[in-house]
């Protein structure tokens, strides 16, 4: 008879089909993140001190361009989650009342930038927003303003995000919607509820779980997006992955790219906590 943890009942060997899962968590995750932390302690050619220590932090706060770095990026990444979830919820709204075919066409169609990817999104708005482009052009031959510029600003950084990021939160939102049971609908109907209350009583609320999980979704793959920042915003708006780079890339100093990293993912986790904490009193 095979041995049973004396907690919960469950057989040891149970725990067994949990073990290649766990090895490589801890090897993909745990280890690079330790590494990355230890890194980020550590004394480097920009900045001298008695290793470990916060110092390398300390610079970073400490350098107003630094500052509005990271500034730069949670406004990029708040102004992104905001604009997909006003986009993204009316979208996912009228996809889960078409029929199978409908809907499934639609979502294949919505899903493409994922198949696709970042680079070839980043690469295709490159052409329309370049000043000669197919999107300017047109404009300025009209005599509607211009020239203008929007390649290497925050707002072409955002278009990108959008384009990559709206797929996951319709998606999300799509599933949870899903899930409300038709009959609360028709019963709220049946009471004598018109469109508007049977959206705000029933439908938003019960949706709120999916709203959440598209947010920080939303958030986080904006927060942590490279290839639209590298491309759409280049050197003149850097946010904390780009300034990762370029640390790496250009000054060879690992030190103060963990030090930036670790600085996103604090932030990130502390926003997402924040955030969570917060809304989850109206989540049914």
């Amino acid at each position: 008879m095979a041995a049973r943890s004396p907690a919960s009942g469950v057989p040891w060997t149970t725990y067994l089909a949990l073990a290649p899962a766990v090895v490589v968590l801890v090897l993909l995750l745990v280890v690079p993140l330790t590494a990355t932390v230890y890194l980020s302690l550590s004394p480097n050619v920009l900045v001298q001190f008695e290793g470990p220590g916060l110092d390398n932090f300390a610079y970073l706060f400490g350098k107003p361009y630094y500052v509005d770095v990271l500034v730069r990026t949670l406004r990029i990444s708040f102004v992104t989650a905001l604009i997909v979830l006003v986009v993204g919820y009316p979208a996912a709204y009228v996809l889960k009342d078409l029929s199978e075919r409908t809907g499934g066409a639609l979502i294949i169609a919505l899903t493409f930038p994922i198949l696709t990817g970042p680079l070839i999104i980043v690469l295709g708005w490159m052409i329309l927003l370049s000043d000669g482009g197919p999107l300017i052009r047109p404009l300025v031959r009209l005599g509607l303003g211009g020239p203008w510029r929007l390649l290497g600003t925050e707002a072409a950084i955002v278009v990108g995000l959008v384009h990559f990021t709206l797929p996951f939160v319709v998606l999300t939102i799509y599933s949870s919607l899903k899930q409300i049971p038709n009959d609360l609908v028709e019963a709220a109907r049946s009471l004598g509820a018109g469109a508007a209350q049977v959206f705000r009583r029933v439908v938003w609320p019960l949706s709120l779980p999916g709203v959440l999980s598209a947010s920080i979704i939303a958030f986080s793959l904006a927060a942590s997006a490279y290839v639209s920042p590298h491309y759409l915003g280049g050197a003149t708006r850097l946010t904390l992955t780009t300034l990762v780079a370029q640390f790496i890339l250009a000054t060879y100093n690992g030190e103060m790219a963990a030090a930036a990293a670790v600085v996103l993912l604090a932030i990130m986790a502390a926003i997402i906590f924040l955030f969570t904490r917060a809304v989850s009193r109206y989540v049914r």
